[in-house]
């Protein structure tokens, strides 16, 4: 493809706005791109446009987003305009950028190599700690519920964080708010004893004056200004009082109050938190957000570390600025200070900034207006090409009402959109139900009407204000059969069939629970009849015998036989032998080990294997098999009771395990449904929202327990009283212009409990010429009773569904590996269980020793003068981490020491040393013919001599196996071509694969001796090889998994499940 004329193309279709900003590439430059305005067309063409006009590489092009799928949607819109380069394009977030620089720079970030990243339980433990450690009088440590405030402190903790913000810091602005309330205490006093009178407002704006005349922090000037203001624009018009100069009083009283009333709260704070970082420092852990704040560190302390990355970017482009928080900005200042007048580009809206839970400040577009003056482009995108003109004005209507927008600080901005869409302008619909049913109703009749009007179901999305708000849509939908997706990552804990699989261990673990066994025994994959459990369940209450002694004894059970079916006799005596003989096992082999016995003894996998959303099933399964393995690599020990205790705190601090998957995800030709922060970014031509009431759509009761003290903020626009509302009116804003054509708002007056209810604020913002009231059939609560209660015999094309989930996995999270094509050759099937499916499987003692020795390697190469004990210990250590049975650990452990041994001795004397071991390019975001691919290289061997500009190198690859079988066709040579290609494709790795070398590190058992077979890879292997990754990633894509090659020997015993 031309991807110039591609370019010049797409640049043409620009309008003026977009055009300026494409082609002012030099100097800082801040884009508003309101709505549907094309700022993402904009950005890539902007990169292009510098790639095209200037010399820069685009190594030296950094682009940052504030999420990862954001990340995904710029590069492939990149490469749709400027082709494989794009893929050297820095794209990244704020976090994978500076976890970047972390992982290539070991060496300054000497601390990070032993530190791990802190789970969510960990943290909740050390702040329980932190918490129990406080005096019995502390605020923070209520007698009642010494945990009250652990939800608060930790949301804390990472707001400060994020804003960069220290112990010390902290510390230093609670002291700042000690000395005011000291200074002030006069005006305070004064403030209380004035009355109303005609002289009261000359009365307080004295007192402010004096106030301000007090050596104040920043934030609390801001804060008496800012309500003066507000006094002056008649905000206080409206308050308890009639006297607008009471209500003004009484503001300010307040202010003093909470002020005095906090501090005791900070302060213990103050305490828990630098208490909290010293925790984390000695057990070794770092949290999500110090990552940032270690690299921000690092720059300010070290100027030529700072200087050698601002070297290699010459342009920064930053995506939803508005959303950065003050530790990303200071990043963002610290990479481009080097010039007066910095290549830095910023996109953001005002209007959009929705996700301040996050630490986003509002004031960040405006601070970076301020200090970039005089130089600064400012560029306004006003032209929507999303929805019709009507839609845009009633979302501007609403937003309008905001007092903290950029339109009110800087002079001449008008930011009002304007349609360039022909739709016709259909009016706001707005719907008041009686009940919430028949508001359900209402949607999913609407729906339904849409879709027989061929509408495509994908372009319909409602949006809601909470994830638990789509349950009971989600099953009306069911009810009439329409296809949707629920996007939101599902917590692992609530899935039915990981229930039933905690259910039965917990059960294995304490089996005193007569009502966990009578849940137990009625689980589906179990299949015991019904009715046979209800005779049952009711022979052991009535005898009074506990519910697993009477079906582990035969004579007992066979009581009441005769009433039963033929099979639940056999099917009660088998479980009971099963869980007995569990029970048992469950205490003498590793933990991971009885994970994957259950799955089979039981029948799970086999069940789970049987459905059409197999595929969701067994991800979930492996995720919850990854959790045990991770938990035991830290404690090789772990009992199942300890690992049920640790579910046990996920469940009681709602601790979400994401299951990475999404319920009913079938997107293509579905109904979306979706929190209005999932939509950011996102549009539809059809868009509910859902459930438009008071104190869900406004006015939100989420009282703050331990509000931060002022000056954690560079400005305090956001800690102002009128913030929340304006926080939810920029979420409802973003929530309407999602839709392209139509708009439906409604709402139910009757709670389920009765109690009234009444439309959020924000409806009545809307214009009401934009707004038509809709309403439904008389005979529609009967029909949506009859809807609700009628039972549900739909069959779901699941398999259909599952597939289309499939498919949009291997799109875009899947990345071809040379084990991969390996294991598809060998046997599609086993690929589809092993690598898609993921079947949980405990790694046989081969792989664990494999697994050791490479550590050891890797260890010798990188440190070819440490002595041979050291090497020795590295396995030891790495084999102790694969928690292997007691005997296969030790003949382990002896093989392994004698092999590395010999290999140390025979090899150390001419270890050459300028090598890469364990190379991952999982980093470099390679694609072989828009093929994704990665790999990690053995050992890369730098050799001395060149060819053109590349360094030879020799790749090379280490087995354990037995030299005597190879066959050098196979699927070891394959690897060394596909490292030869991913090298070849890495665009700033100058090598040339000279050769590909197999290193055995047992000696051959025929001859004694070492073997290393070396191969020189020609561009008929190369060519040979791309072809037959083209083919295989054609057909895994396709879903060609359920066939089974007959020369696959099957050691896991999978060939069973297809026959499922």
């Amino acid at each position: 493809m031309d991807y110039k004329t591609k370019f010049r193309q797409e640049y043409l279709r620009l309008n003026p706005e977009q055009k300026e900003a494409v082609d002012t590439i030099e100097g800082p430059v801040m884009l508003i791109a309101g709505a549907g305005t094309g700022k993402t067309q904009t950005i890539a063409l902007r990169v292009a446009n510098i790639l095209n006009k200037t010399q820069t590489p685009p190594l030296a092009i950094l682009c940052l987003t504030f999420t990862e799928s954001a990340s995904a949607n710029m590069r492939q819109r990149l490469l749709d305009i400027i082709g494989p380069l794009a893929n050297q394009v820095k794209i990244h977030t704020f976090h994978s950028f500076c976890n970047d620089i972390i992982k290539n720079n070991l060496d300054q970030f000497i601390f990070a190599k032993d530190m791990e990243a802190l789970e969510e339980i960990e943290k909740i433990k050390i702040i329980q700690q932190l918490i129990e450690s406080l005096p019995n009088n502390s605020v923070l440590r209520p007698w009642g519920d010494h945990f009250f405030y652990q939800r608060s402190i930790i949301s804390n903790i990472q707001t400060l964080k994020r804003e960069n913000i220290s112990p010390q810091k902290l510390k230093k602005l609670i002291q700042n708010q000690q000395d005011f309330l000291k200074k002030s205490s006069l005006q305070y006093e004064k403030l209380k004893s004035l009355r109303a009178s005609k002289t009261l407002e000359s009365e307080l704006f004295e007192v402010l004056g004096s106030l301000l005349k007090i050596d104040l922090s920043k934030s609390l000037k801001f804060l008496f200004s800012y309500h003066s203001q507000l006094y002056k624009n008649n905000f206080y018009i409206s308050g308890p009082a009639k006297n607008p100069a009471v209500n003004f009083k009484n503001a300010l009283i307040k202010i003093f109050d909470n002020l005095k009333k906090q501090i005791p709260k900070q302060l213990d704070l103050q305490i828990i938190y630098k208490k909290y970082q010293q925790a984390l420092k000695q057990t070794g852990y770092y949290d999500f957000d110090d990552m940032i704040l270690f690299v921000l560190d690092k720059f300010k302390k070290d100027k030529n570390f700072l200087l050698s990355i601002q070297e290699q970017y010459q342009y920064i482009l930053v995506d939803e600025y508005q959303d950065t928080n003050s530790s990303q900005s200071q990043i963002l200042e610290h990479l481009s200070s080097y010039f007066d007048n910095p290549n830095l580009f910023v996109v953001g809206d005002d209007d959009q900034s929705i996700f301040r839970f996050q630490g986003a400040c509002l004031e960040n577009l405006l601070n970076f207006y301020n200090e970039h003056q005089p130089n600064l482009k400012l560029i306004i995108l006003k032209n929507n090409y999303r929805s019709h003109q009507l839609i845009l004005d009633s979302s501007n209507s609403v937003i309008s009402n905001n007092q903290n927008r950029i339109t009110n600080f800087i002079k001449d901005t008008d930011k009002s959109l304007i349609s360039k869409k022909d739709y016709d302008p259909d009016p706001v619909n707005l719907f008041s139900a009686d009940s919430n049913l028949e508001e359900n109703y209402f949607i999913v009749s609407k729906i339904q009407k849409l879709i027989e009007s061929k509408v495509d179901p994908s372009q319909i999305a409602i949006l809601y204000r909470n994830n638990a708000d789509s349950k009971n849509l989600s099953e009306l939908l069911n009810q009439v059969k329409i296809p949707h997706t629920i996007s939101s990552n599902t917590n692992l804990l609530d899935s039915q069939e990981i229930v039933w699989i905690l259910n039965l261990l917990q059960y294995i673990s304490n089996p005193t629970d007569d009502t966990l066994l009578f849940h137990i025994l009625n689980f589906d994959f179990l299949k015991i009849n019904a009715f046979d459990l209800i005779k049952i369940f009711r022979f052991s209450y009535s005898q009074k015998i506990l519910l697993l002694d009477l079906i582990s004894n035969s004579k007992q059970l066979k009581k009441i036989t005769p009433t039963l079916k033929k099979d639940t006799f056999k099917k009660l005596i088998k479980f009971s032998r099963k869980f007995a003989k569990s029970q048992k096992l469950s205490h003498n082999i590793n933990l991971d080990r009885f994970f994957i016995k259950i799955l089979n003894d039981f029948s799970l996998l086999k069940y789970f294997f049987s459905q059409d959303n197999r595929f969701q099933l067994l991800q979930n399964i492996n995720i919850l098999y990854n959790q045990i393995k991770s938990d035991i690599n830290k404690n090789p020990c772990l009992s199942l009771s300890s690992f049920l205790q640790k579910i046990e705190i996920y469940q009681e601090n709602n601790i979400n395990i994401s299951s990475g998957v999404e319920e009913n995800s079938s997107e293509n030709n579905s109904v979306r449904l979706m929190t209005v922060h999932k939509a950011k970014g996102l549009e539809f031509e059809h868009v509910f929202l859902y459930k438009c009431r008071d104190n869900k759509w406004g006015n939100a009761r989420n009282p703050n327990f331990l509000p931060l003290p002022l000056g954690v903020l560079k400005n305090e626009l956001g800690t102002v009283a009128t913030s929340e509302n304006e926080d939810e009116r920029r979420l409802f804003y973003v929530a309407l212009t999602r839709a392209k054509k139509q708009i439906y708002i409604s709402y139910s007056q009757k709670s389920d409990t009765d109690h009234n209810q009444i439309p959020s604020q924000f409806i009545s913002e809307i214009n009401p010429k934009l707004i038509e009231k809709v309403s439904l059939p008389k005979n529609s609560y009967q029909d949506s009773l009859s809807l609700l209660f009628t039972p549900n015999h739909r069959q779901l094309e699941m398999a259909t569904e599952s597939q289309n989930y499939l498919k949009n996995y291997l799109k875009n999270n899947y990345k071809f590996t040379i084990t991969n094509l390996n294991s598809y050759l060998r046997c599609p099937f086993c690929f589809y269980c092993n690598t898609i499916s993921r079947i949980p499987m405990p790694k046989n003692k081969h792989m664990s020793f494999g697994t050791a020795i490479h550590a050891s390697l890797a260890y010798l190469y990188q440190s070819p003068q440490e002595p041979l004990s050291q090497i020795l210990n590295i396995f030891s250590l790495s084999l102790k981490k694969e928690n292997l049975p007691k005997q296969e650990h030790q003949e382990s452990l002896q093989k392994g020491k004698q092999a590395l041994t010999d290999y140390y001795n025979f090899y150390s004397p001419g270890i050459n040393s300028n090598c890469l071991v364990e190379h991952s390019f999982s980093r470099y975001n390679i694609h072989l013919n828009d093929i994704p691919i990665t790999g990690k290289i053995d050992k890369i061997e730098i050799l001395d001599s060149k060819k053109g500009d590349l360094t030879n190198v020799k790749v090379v690859d280490f087995k354990t196996g037995n030299p005597d079988s190879y066959s050098s066709k196979d699927d070891y040579f394959r690897q060394l071509v596909f490292y030869k290609i991913l090298i070849d494709n890495t665009f700033n790795l100058k090598y040339n694969v000279e050769s590909g070398i197999i290193d055995y590190v047992q000696k051959s058992k025929k001859t004694d001796k070492f073997v290393k077979k070396e191969f020189t890879i020609t561009d008929k292997d190369v060519n040979e090889l791309t072809e037959l990754i083209k083919q295989t990633y054609t057909k895994i894509l396709s879903l060609d998994f359920f066939t089974i090659n007959t020369k696959c020997k099957d050691n896991q015993k999978l060939h069973k499940l297809i026959r499922t």
